[in-house]
């Protein structure tokens, strides 16, 4: 017997060959035949959602709860997503995505479950995003301009979403068809993020590699190490920055955000029990090689105190290209922290560096 989530077959009792056929290799013959055409994708998405189940259930398992079970499969298509084929059409490049949710379909939308995003989520200036992985009944095209987007993931507080290509002109087919983007309207920027199932398996490679924080099983957007993030390490204090195109704010120019993490990891190192955060400031670099300074006291109206009892303090902030028609391309700079308190000081101010950041520029549609 074969057993899989959603489907249980059974040899045929009454089967007969002139040769006798193993029970396993009746049972493949028949798993091949019931898959034909999605053989590959039921392999490559069922190794994904095993090593997601492994991770999410000791790191994330609130994340796991929200997962709903797959959908049934007919003749060699899954049901209801049969209503789906008739806009993705039935095409290689979109049978992982249909296999998802033969394995899944999606996250349930009850409301203990909307703060943990599958893709992730942040807080900005008191705003919480999370994506959440859209049930086959609840996918949705949008139509932006020339193109067709059909909507997987989505956020119904900021209305961030992940989606798929489905329609676009002639001219992008080859590059951007059945392709996982983030597209601004009207500007029509757009973050690529290759097919869906290159994406769904890096993505879940990445979380069980750790490049994801998670706090309170939420799963944090930005990843902590990789292109466009920066770590730095001065006195036993850890800070890491990462970064993202915000595909979901206005086009008249780009707006990034960026997750700044501190972390004392060790208090020896830093000579003090505590130290609680004075200023920053920032370099930003601009395209053509233009550079302007920004200083504030504290960050984002709060003075953080990083000690041994709590070590870890976050927030989001954003920066968007100059009004004037600059465009950002990265940053760097410093935070100074004071050893103590600000109101009782027990030492000098102490400087902690943080290396230039390369913001991810999206692409554009000429």
């Amino acid at each position: 017997m074969l057993a899989h989530q959603c489907v249980t077959i059974q040899p045929d009792p009454g089967h007969t060959s002139e040769y006798p056929m193993g029970r396993n290799k009746l049972a493949f013959s028949l798993w091949y035949t019931q898959y034909a055409g999605f053989t590959d994708s039921y392999t490559r998405m069922h190794r994904a959602f095993n090593r997601l189940e492994k991770w999410a259930r000791k790191t994330c398992p609130h994340v796991w709860q929200s997962l709903a079970p797959g959908l049934m499969w007919v003749s060699g298509e899954s049901v209801p997503v049969r209503e789906l084929l008739s806009v993705v059409s039935d095409s290689p490049d979109m049978r992982d995505f249909i296999m998802a949710h033969h394995i899944h379909d999606g996250q349930r939308r009850r409301q203990r479950f909307l703060d943990y995003g599958l893709f992730g989520a942040y807080e900005c200036y008191g705003e919480v995003c999370s994506l959440s992985w859209l049930s086959s009944r609840m996918l949705q095209i949008v139509d932006m301009g020339r193109f067709r987007i059909l909507v997987f993931a989505w956020c119904h507080v900021t209305r961030n979403y992940l989606g798929i290509v489905v329609g676009c002109p002639v001219a992008h087919t080859r590059r951007l068809l059945h392709h996982v983007i983030q597209l601004q309207p009207q500007s029509y920027r757009f973050v690529d993020k290759g097919l869906f199932g290159s994406f769904f398996v890096s993505y879940i490679d990445a979380l069980s590699a750790g490049h994801h924080d998670v706090h309170d099983n939420v799963i944090s957007l930005m990843p902590n190490t990789g292109p466009h993030t920066s770590t730095s390490y001065t006195r036993g204090i850890r800070i890491t920055i990462s970064t993202m195109f915000c595909a979901d704010e206005t086009p008249r120019y780009r707006v990034y955000r960026y997750q700044v993490t501190l972390e004392l990891i060790d208090s020896a190192q830093l000579g003090y029990q505590c130290v609680q955060l004075e200023s920053r400031h920032w370099l930003l670099h601009y395209a053509n090689h233009e550079y302007v300074h920004t200083n504030g006291a504290g960050v984002v109206g709060e003075f953080p105190v990083l000690s041994v009892e709590r070590p870890f303090y976050r927030y989001c902030s954003r920066v968007e290209d100059d009004p004037a028609g600059l465009e950002v391309v990265g940053f760097e700079g410093q935070f100074t922290v004071v050893p103590g308190s600000l109101v009782d000081p027990k030492g000098p101010a102490i400087e902690l560096p943080v290396p230039y950041i390369e913001l991810p520029i999206p692409m554009e549609i000429i």
